[in-house]
């Protein structure tokens, strides 16, 4: 959808500045006439109601910040930049490890560890390792190197600074060190097996691989010592403005005690024009869950740990399956710009692995989230809410490509405009986004489509939800609800859908798995998804440049059940057609909305 977002002038964001000379401006100075010094280094943007100045050309230095947009979950942004006669430009930094209430810097991460759990130190070990190779692709890695530079805000690692690396490259060795560095505060539980780990780095006895399959085996051990208890809930909405419905979700209405059936939550909010948005979004949540059903199955059956590259190769192929099954039918009827269907995914999957650890074979659950366009996903706490995804937009596109800081390109009047959805263009253009997360914590996964993310909805309201939901004051059902209410309310202008994913932890409880499986479970057939407003047109969907990305390997159960999804497709999309008009939703029975 085409929108202009700006967050309520209430919010003076905290920024973190770079230059040289600055550590010598007195507290409570006013930069600039409008950034208020709050301690070395770190400014408080005392008129956020209006965007920062920036110059026509932005300097090299800027465009690390610019390029890793993708990862903001980790990685801090550029707000502004202040241009100084005779002195270096000074960089201002968002999205990055300050409290938002507090204006203080997290906790860096050594100093984190020795309060940590060791779940959470297996975490933050891992999530190191993937930064160094996300850094490394983009020539950031002494960004890890840099004394303070790492901070931990709840469970997820963040970076302060980025710092290109020299002509010279980082070597292993030197994140080797970084670990040994780490040793003392972990647990014994973690710092044994990274202790002979590093040791045979020093020994050169290890290849990245294995060093890869060894960290996860070690994150993995830790999360058996969790019994996670997930229950699902959604619903979708038609919103106050729109004469039809294209939003769809799974499940609908209440799944509690996921663990009977398939622990998947999908959000797809459909685009394009002829009504196809709505038989899109129906389609691809029809043919996931039968495909998502067979991926969890065979996981399931697996005698060993399924690395997460392989998961997520064939959780890719999954999604694959379906953006062809939806272009087949655009390319069938012969529709082509603003007329080919297509649709956005946000989703989010527990993929169960059984574990051998020194206690005998034990089950840890991993979540999987995957998502294209501007379907977005939070992990909510009654602490934080941390927003888990990037939308694929112009928006995203201009800062990637270093032409517009973020403030800057959220100002186009094109700029939530997607530039990838499923289903519009053959998978050589589709670049999913998938993301394998283990939760601490006890929290909510909240799966929603822009009807309610827009204007920083969620940003705002979370609190006001959370603790009740934590608390079972109220329902999944009612808070899916209230959701939807404040959607209807604040924004108004689109369909909704809404997937509350929720995960309770209960700590010790090592259930041993016993040797003889069990029969896989019975899992739920899917139901038939409930479809509701148009979305503004999209141009860009079909005409945005994406890097072109040659499509994975399919697994066999793939190809085995993509057969079915099909024919199931092509159903629905002969029912549809013969269907005069849109069945009506049913609304839901009244709840009471959370406050």
């Amino acid at each position: 959808m085409n929108r202009v977002e700006r967050r309520p002038s209430r919010y003076k964001p905290y920024l973190w500045a770079v230059g040289t000379d600055l550590e010598t401006l007195p507290v409570n100075e006013l930069v600039g006439q409008r950034y208020q010094v709050v301690a070395p280094y770190l400014w408080l943007d005392t008129l956020p109601d209006q965007r920062p100045s920036t110059p026509d050309v932005l300097p090299q230095a800027a465009m690390p910040y610019l390029r890793s947009h993708p990862h903001r979950l980790h990685l801090p942004g550029l707000y502004g930049v202040l241009e100084r006669t005779g002195a270096p430009p000074i960089l201002l930094l968002e999205n990055v490890p300050i409290h938002p209430q507090a204006g203080e810097l997290l906790p860096e991460l050594e100093a984190g560890l020795f309060s940590a759990p060791p779940l959470r130190q297996a975490n933050w070990l891992w999530q190191l390792w993937q930064l160094w190779g996300t850094l490394g692709e983009l020539g950031l890695t002494q960004s890890l190197f840099i004394p303070g530079n790492l901070r931990v805000d709840g469970w997820r690692l963040r970076l302060l600074e980025l710092v290109p690396d020299g002509e010279e490259p980082t070597t292993l060795a030197a994140l080797t060190d970084l670990w040994r560095s780490l040793l003392s505060p972990l647990h014994v539980a973690v710092s044994e097996p990274l202790r002979s780990l590093v040791n045979r780095l020093d020994a050169n006895d290890i290849d990245l691989t294995t060093l890869s399959l060894e960290l996860n085996q070690i994150l993995l051990s830790q999360a058996t010592t969790l019994s996670t208890r997930v229950a699902l809930a959604g619903a979708t909405a038609q919103g106050p403005t729109q004469p039809r419905n294209e939003d769809a979700c799974w499940p609908q209405g209440t799944q509690a005690e996921a663990a009977q059936g398939l622990q998947v939550a999908i959000v797809c909010d459909g685009v394009g024009g002829h009504d196809g948005g709505q038989v899109a979004s129906q389609l691809a949540v029809q043919s996931l869950q039968i495909q998502l059903q067979a991926l969890v199955a065979e996981a399931e059956t697996e005698m060993r740990v399924l690395p997460p590259q392989v998961i997520s190769q064939q959780i890719e192929a999954v999604i694959r399956v379906v953006n062809e099954l939806i272009n087949f039918q655009n390319d069938n009827h012969g529709w082509a710009g603003r007329q080919r269907m297509g649709t956005t995914l946000v989703m989010a999957v527990v993929i169960p692995q059984r574990v051998q650890t020194d206690a005998g074979w034990q089950r840890a659950n991993e979540v999987y989230l995957a998502h294209v366009g501007d379907s977005r996903a939070y992990w909510i706490t009654p602490d934080y809410c941390h927003p888990l995804t990037v939308d694929d937009d112009i928006a995203g596109r201009e800062v990637i490509a270093g032409r517009q800081t973020w403030p800057q390109a959220q100002e186009r009047s094109d700029a939530g405009a997607l530039t990838q959805a499923l289903g519009t263009r053959n998978g050589d253009h589709l670049q999913p986004h998938i993301q394998r997360f283990i939760f601490d914590e006890t929290g909510i996964l909240l799966l929603c489509s822009d009807g309610l993310s827009d204007n920083y909805r969620i940003e705002d309201a979370w609190a006001n939800y959370i603790g009740l939901i934590i608390k079972d004051i109220v329902t999944l059902d009612s808070a899916v609800a209230s959701w939807i209410e404040l959607a209807n309310q604040k924004n108004g202008h689109d369909n909704t859908a809404v997937v509350l994913m929720q995960h309770k932890l209960f700590v010790q409880t090592q259930a041993k798995i016993p040797e003889e499986r069990e029969a896989p479970r019975e899992t739920v057939p899917p139901t038939s998804a409930t479809f509701y407003g148009e979305s503004s047109p999209q141009e860009e969907v079909a005409d945005a440049p994406v890097e072109a990305k040659p499509p994975r390997g399919v697994p066999r159960w793939v190809l085995a059940v993509s057969g079915s999804a099909l024919l199931l497709g092509l159903l629905g999309l002969w029912l549809a057609s013969r269907s005069p008009q849109p069945t009506e939703p049913v609304p839901p029975p009244p709840t009471e909305s959370a406050p």
